[in-house]
């Protein structure tokens, strides 16, 4: 038994494919489309066009938006996405990313608890302070409700 165990042990770990920013991006942004189980076309747009609006992909968007969404529909936590945005942003790309996943969560006019926790959550992997969060937040309702 102890050496079914040891041999379980001594098998080499395989290093999964790394995550590139964009791609880390992308799917912490179709994490919150997901969140609610309810995806709108909106939402799916706003995530496109976000997408389109941090990379100089163009038309390539489309093949990011689904290798992201099956990337996430395998993920087993946010930590392997948040790790890579931590290694490569600043704090100013970081309060980007978080105004796009609000962004996102508005896209359909009602932010979701599930949307809201996720984003929370993604927010704290991303060590930004609980006033950051509110901030992000605040910015894009002002910013949809002035237009």
């Amino acid at each position: 038994m102890f050496k079914v165990l040891k041999n379980l042990f001594s098998l080499p770990v395989e290093q999964g494919e790394q995550i590139s920013y964009q791609k880390a991006v992308a799917a912490l942004l179709m994490e919150v489309m997901l969140a609610d189980h309810h995806v709108s076309e909106k939402e799916e747009s706003q995530v496109k066009r976000l997408l389109r609006d941090v990379s100089e992909l163009g038309d390539d968007v489309d093949i990011l938006f689904e290798e992201a969404r099956a990337g996430v529909e395998e993920a087993n936590d946010l930590y392997q996405f948040t790790k890579v945005i931590n290694e490569t942003a600043t704090l100013e790309q970081k309060m980007s990313l978080l105004r796009g996943l609000w962004y996102v969560a508005l896209a359909d006019g009602n932010i979701d608890a599930h949307e809201d926790h996720r984003i929370r959550r993604i927010s704290e992997l991303l060590f930004m302070p609980h006033s950051e969060f509110i901030q992000a937040k605040l910015f894009v309702q002002n910013e949809i409700q002035a237009s």
